[in-house]
C-alpha cells in the first residue's frame, strides 16, 4: 500500500439529517453523510454536506472536497458539485 492523490469528488452514498446539537456551538440541522470517492469503490468516509440545505442532500448527489481549518487541524467537508 502506498498514498496516492484523489480528485476529492464523489457522490453521497448514504446521510442522515441531525436536529440534536450534540454541542452549543452546532447549528441544526445538519448533514452527516458517507461519501464514495469517484477513484475506487467502496473508498468510504464519514463527513458532512455544507453549503446546501439539507432537505436538498440526495442519494448519489455529486459532492466535492472542500477543506476547513480549526486551528492547525484541517477538516475534510463536502459541497455540492455542479
Amino acid at each position: 500500500m502506498e498514498p496516492r492523490r484523489v480528485s476529492g469528488k464523489g457522490h453521497v452514498a448514504s446521510y442522515t439529517i441531525n436536529y440534536q446539537a450534540w454541542r452549543p456551538d452546532l447549528t441544526t440541522p445538519y448533514v452527516v453523510a458517507i461519501v464514495e470517492l469517484e477513484e475506487q469503490a467502496g473508498l468510504r468516509f464519514v463527513s458532512n454536506i455544507v453549503d446546501i440545505p439539507p432537505e436538498e442532500v440526495r442519494i448519489n448527489m455529486a459532492v466535492k472536497v472542500r477543506f476547513e481549518q480549526h486551528e492547525d487541524v484541517w477538516l475534510p467537508l463536502f459541497e455540492k458539485d455542479e
